[in-house]
């Protein structure tokens, strides 16, 4: 049985909170998706969001999310019209009426077309089915909504097939990183008003008689990193939220502490700091997908991206308002972190992170405003050493994210639908 620290102090409001702009539910009108469809429909309801249904015609091979093949799909795939039919008397049959909703229809690979479409739309929600069904069963299975964990920049909201309603109870995991706070702040905003948040730290130390830090030592640390976390929280007069940590296994302790509460939801970070956690789903939340049983909030890490400039002040991101900023913005950054070792990855919105470089150290990071072009270079500080440049045009965005101490974790470069990242290694 788990160890449990509580503190269950209600938190004030601190002001108001943002409301969504657009919501894309996918849908392939079978019973799987009727929870996802009503749930996306509370939700514009309660938000005033504008909200897009689409569905996704399978015209090429699934590919494992977790594996290096692919599978096929159903061999009697419905045709186009009669998928668009199947989703039109979906929405008559959940509204109950009618549906002012027009269906928008797509082909290709169902969690590539709506991560594509999402970012496009920049929408702040993905609503999708979460089905007990293999990929080969359902256009919109866990599969999918695992392999839209992975890629998506957008939140993901994966709702069974019997939700009746927005969830209103929703367990945060949280591992204090950077993006801790942005799972925590976006459940916020699902559960809305009069729903409640419970904060969930769950802790994997093992103690005996070698250990540097006693058990007291670390349940003091955590406790003060969920009462720092919380704090930094917008959280509405309506909403209650509170924090606890547990001992286990995230994945079985997370499932089994929402069960017992009777939590409809689970929210969680999807991409880790390392570029391995970025390019395949962790193990975690992976198990999560596959075996929870209420709704289940992803939040990916590209979400950071999203924050407005209060936001990133509050999470230790400095942003260059404008080109003109940037050369000055990356001299600074150079001379903070030169020597430092790195990891280069490539962010596509098809293919997701693909490392370029790992343990390089820094040698600089330059921006020609007159060339419109960045310069990454990185390399040992030897003739004879490793050595690597990388140019990039089109830029359109430069952030900097720091920890919690003021430390630089990861510049972010955007151009195009990509975007790169330069992460220091542990």
């Amino acid at each position: 049985m788990s160890n449990t620290m509580t503190n269950a102090a209600r938190l004030t409001s601190r002001g108001p909170i943002r409301k969504v702009a657009t919501v894309i539910v996918a849908t392939d009108g079978t019973e799987q998706s009727d929870g996802a469809l009503r749930v996306a429909l509370a939700r514009a309801r309660e938000t005033g969001a504008s909200l897009e249904v689409v569905t996704v015609a399978i015209a090429d091979p699934l590919p494992d999310p977790e594996m290096q093949f692919s599978t096929w799909g159903e061999p009697n795939l419905p045709s186009r019209a009669e998928l668009r039919e199947a989703v039109e008397t979906q929405l008559t049959r959940v509204n109950g009426h009618e549906s002012t909703h027009s269906v928008t229809l797509f082909e290709g690979n169902p969690a590539h077309v709506i991560a594509r479409i999402a970012t496009e739309r920049r929408a702040a929600l993905i609503v999708v089915g979460l089905g007990r069904h293999l990929v080969m069963d359902r256009l919109f299975s866990n599969e999918t909504a695992l392999q839209l964990a992975r890629i998506s920049r957008v939140p993901v909201l994966a709702v069974p097939s019997a939700a009746r309603q927005a969830p209103r109870h929703a367990v945060v995991a949280v591992d204090f990183g950077e993006l801790s706070i942005r799972v925590a702040q976006t459940a916020i905003e699902v559960v809305g008003d009069g729903g409640r948040v419970e904060l969930v730290h769950v802790m994997q130390h093992a103690y005996d008689a070698f250990s540097i830090e006693s058990k007291e030592v670390y349940d003091q640390w955590v406790h003060e990193q969920l009462t720092a976390l919380s704090q930094q929280l917008v959280v509405p007069s309506g909403v209650e939220v509170s924090f606890l940590a547990l001992r286990g296994r995230p994945a079985p302790e997370l499932l089994a502490y929402a069960e017992k509460v009777g939590a409809d939801l689970i929210a969680t970070g999807t991409q880790g700091r390392g570029f391995v956690a970025r390019t395949l789903i962790g193990s975690v939340t992976s198990q999560l997908i596959r075996a929870a049983t209420c709704s289940l909030l992803t939040i990916p890490r590209a979400a950071l991206l999203a924050l407005t400039r209060a936001e990133r002040h509050a999470l230790g991101m400095s942003t260059g308002a404008g080109p003109g900023e940037w050369a000055r913005m990356l001299a600074d950054f150079t001379t903070r972190n030169l020597g430092r070792r790195t990891i280069l990855e490539v962010d596509d919105l098809e293919i997701g992170a693909q490392a370029q470089e790992v343990n390089y150290p820094l040698v600089a990071v330059m921006y020609d405003l007159r060339a419109q072009r960045l310069q990454i270079m990185l390399g040992d500080q030897t003739a004879s050493g490793r050595h690597l440049s990388r140019s990039i045009s089109g830029v359109s965005g430069i952030d900097v994210l720091a920890d919690g101490r003021g430390h630089d974790v990861t510049l972010r470069i955007a151009h195009g639908t990509s975007q790169t990242l330069l992460t220091f290694a542990p």
